[in-house]
Order: structure tokens, then C-alpha cells, then sequence
């Protein structure tokens, strides 16, 4: 009975895992939308900067979160297991690092808050106003 009903609790509990997702920046930073490819190149490691020069510095959630393999998936079609062995490539040829890793939304949006070249997604849900949306993530029909 006990796994019933953390089962059943889980169940309830996945539709949030279909919510649409932000992708956040400082309140400060003068990017006000990025596109889609933008995010990609940015969080894929393609580039290092904001459209408008500025240095970026992509935050993630741990490898495991439901969310971080949600947001690969939307983002680029790849799955997070796909996503960590492009980063192990890029690691071991010594070309660059992935973002940093956070445990939970509230770490990620407590380091955008805190560093105005910062971008990293959430699950949608109510900001502080130290963080604004650039972008964002909707679940598309199967």
C-alpha cells in the first residue's frame, strides 16, 4: 500500500513536470528575449556571450532532475543522456566546461539574482524581482 501511494502521489505531482519552463536572466542584464536557438548556443556551449556582447555565464540544474532533462529535450530534441555525453566530449578535449550545476530552482534563481551575467530555467512559477523571463519553453503536442 505504501508504494501505491507514492506512486500515486508521484503521478499527481508529474503534470508539473509538463509546466512550461523559463528561462531567466538578471533583472539588470539588458537582454529582454532571447530566441530558441539563442538559448541553444548559449547552453550547448556554442557561445559564451548575450546577443549584445555581454559575457554569459548558463546555470543547470543537477544531472537527474526531472526538469533539467524536460528542458534539454524541449530545447534541443536530445535526451539529458545525449546532452551529458556532448558535454564529456567537449570536457575531454579540453575545449570547455559545462554550466555549473544547482540542486533546485531556488538555488538557480538565488545565483541569477546575484550575478547579472547569469541565465538559467525554471519551472514557471512566481519570480522575485531580481530575475526576468527571456524566454520561454511551452509543452508542444506529441
Amino acid at each position: 500500500m505504501h508504494k501505491l501511494t507514492i506512486f500515486l502521489i508521484a503521478l499527481i505531482f508529474s503534470g508539473t513536470l509538463r509546466a512550461d519552463i523559463l528561462v531567466i536572466v538578471h533583472a539588470q542584464n539588458p537582454v529582454s528575449t532571447l530566441e530558441k536557438k539563442q538559448v541553444v548556443d548559449l547552453f550547448m556551449g556554442r557561445v559564451s556571450a548575450f546577443p549584445d556582447g555581454g559575457s554569459a555565464q548558463t546555470l543547470d540544474l543537477k544531472t537527474g532532475t526531472p526538469l533539467r532533462a524536460d528542458f534539454y529535450k524541449r530545447l534541443t530534441g536530445k535526451s539529458e543522456a545525449q546532452v551529458d555525453a556532448y558535454w564529456a566530449t567537449l570536457v575531454f578535449a579540453g575545449r570547455m566546461s559545462p554550466p555549473k550545476q544547482f540542486i533546485d530552482d531556488h538555488a538557480l534563481i538565488g545565483e541569477v539574482t546575484k550575478n547579472k551575467m547569469a541565465i538559467a530555467y525554471v519551472a514557471r512559477q512566481s519570480l522575485p524581482g531580481g530575475v526576468k523571463i527571456v524566454m520561454e519553453l511551452t509543452q508542444t503536442a506529441q
